[in-house]
């Protein structure tokens, strides 16, 4: 991070002591920076989740940070900070929950969301282990001082002091880009409207060596001369660096090891990409969105099997099926049955059946009809089995009816989809999908995913080769949120399963 640019209400400047401190630690920035990372540690005072921080931070190649706490619940508490993206371990109890997946991954708030989010605390702890902004901001804003009480730190160390008033630690934070986080030490925002009475001030005790390194920082969080954050008196915030040089990469964890938060997605529909994981994942959140659709499904070259199906829902569950219209051709001929096509139409609380009757009517009706879930198709199963598994790659740029698609594909081992309990693939599509797929006598299935430039589902197929040879079954989906009413059949080709009766008795 660049050189903070300095702040108005500076004082103190031009006597020996300030001007002995201003050098020492813009020495020691300077050493720090060249040395670009090490070991951090971080003692809060109270029960803090982000107390007894223990870990490695590299502060030159942009603000990265991978450490725990003993803290927190007595949970333990992880994170890693690469950029302005947040990770956090998943509790160990919770990993098979999580589809195995081993990370959480989020990004901070924008500037319009509220910004007292543990992931907004992520970033802002991963500035507050950067030891060149920590020396730059005193630098450039603070108060400075030689402690003449001694580090503490062993023989060779000093202590510098800096104090800065929340006015110019604020601005000069926003200068360098840091977004301070309100809730852990400068609320409100804006310092004019905060009365006097509550004035807030930063004190910050620095140990450098002989070397020119950063040894620790105590922080004192002042308000109105009482100091805040603390358990017990004034205890301090304490930072500590060590092994300079000596940490390891730090890096975002391998995508297929993380669960993404939902609530860290951009507003609105996400174009999909060459990331399969990610575009899925969106896919996935878009369907559950959907409160309809047409799908046309044909099943294995040769076998006559199609269907034809729509439905409309009231709200994003299930349980909200209001209409279904289902036909199907293909299916296992019965006396009943006997050319294997099948209707079923549920709309207005009336359920419809095609029928042959005797009775000069084609459609058997049934009162307080419910929709069937069965009208869905196999959107839900296919995208979520695709993006459940860590194998899903982007394969093309294609078309579907003139229109660009991003074309996806995996290999499922139903096996261990079996067992998948995270969040793109809710249980009752996972069993069916398995118990389905292994009905065709498959181990494992390949699943095609096509996406428009909208990231809507516009094509699935499943397909495999298993103890009953090949298989496949294609969709193909339209009318995305667009199918507004679902008509009853013809009144005068209906009749009531009552009346039937009653003309039987007759």
């Amino acid at each position: 991070m660049g050189a903070l640019t300095a702040c108005d209400g500076v004082t103190g400047a031009g006597t020996s002591d300030e001007a002995e401190a201003r050098a020492a630690l813009a020495a020691s920035a300077e050493v720090m920076l060249k040395a670009g990372n090490g070991t951090v540690e971080m003692d809060s005072p109270g029960d803090l989740p982000t107390g007894d921080v223990k870990g490695w931070a590299d502060w030159k190649n942009g603000s990265a940070l991978d450490v725990s706490s003993s803290k927190g619940g007595g949970s333990g508490y992880r994170v890693r900070v690469v950029g302005d993206a947040t990770f956090v371990a998943v509790p160990a109890a919770l990993v098979k929950m999580s589809g195995g997946k081993h990370w959480t991954a989020s990004r901070p708030p924008s500037a319009d969301q509220a910004t007292d989010g543990q992931d907004t605390r992520n970033t802002v702890l991963a500035h507050l282990l950067d030891p060149v902004v920590q020396l730059r901001l005193a630098t450039a804003s603070g108060t400075l001082s030689t402690a003449r009480d001694g580090s503490g730190e062993g023989k060779g160390t000093r202590t510098y002091r800096s104090v800065l008033d929340g006015r110019s630690l604020m601005a000069a934070l926003g200068a360098a880009g840091v977004e301070p986080d309100r809730t852990f030490a400068l609320r409100p925002k804006d310092l004019s409207e905060e009365p006097s009475e509550k004035a807030r001030t930063l004190t910050a005790e620095f140990a450098i060596n002989d070397r020119h390194e950063l040894v620790s920082v105590k922080l004192y969080f002042i308000e109105a001369g009482r100091t805040s954050l603390a358990a017990k008196g004034s205890a301090p915030v304490v930072l500590r660096w060590s092994e300079l040089g000596g940490a390891p990469k730090i890096e975002a964890p391998a995508r297929k090891d993380i669960v993404r938060d939902p609530k860290a997605r951009s507003a609105g529909p996400q174009a999909p990409t060459h990331d399969a994981a990610e575009s899925l994942e969106d896919a996935v959140v878009r369907a559950q969105q959907l409160t309809s659709y047409r799908t046309d499904r044909t099943g294995p070259e040769g076998s006559g099997e199609r269907a034809v199906l729509a439905f409309r829902q009231s709200g994003s569950s299930s349980l909200s099926l209001t209409a279904s219209d289902i036909e199907t051709w293909g299916n296992p001929k019965t006396p009943i049955d006997k050319d294997g096509h099948q209707h079923v139409i549920v709309t207005g609380g009336v359920y419809y059946s095609l029928a042959e009757l005797s009775v000069g009517k084609s459609w058997l009706s049934l009162e307080n009809g419910t929709g069937d879930s069965k009208a869905k198709g196999y959107l839900a199963s296919f995208v979520g089995a695709l993006a459940a598994t860590d194998e899903a790659a982007w394969v093309a740029t294609e078309e579907i009816g003139g229109r660009p698609v991003e074309h996806y594909r995996g290999t499922v081992v139903l096996s261990t989809l079996a067992g998948y309990t995270g969040p793109v693939l809710g249980q009752f599509d996972r069993d069916n999908f398995v118990k389905d797929a292994r009905t065709h006598g498959l181990d494992k299935a390949d699943i095609d995913v096509w996406l428009g430039t909208d990231g809507l589902v516009l094509r699935t197929r499943e397909s495999g080769s298993g103890s009953q040879g090949g298989y496949s079954v294609t969709e193909e989906y339209s009318d995305h949120g667009a199918v507004h009413d679902i008509a009853a059949p013809p009144a005068g080709d209906v009749i009531s399963s009552k009346d039937l009766l009653d003309g039987l008795k007759r």
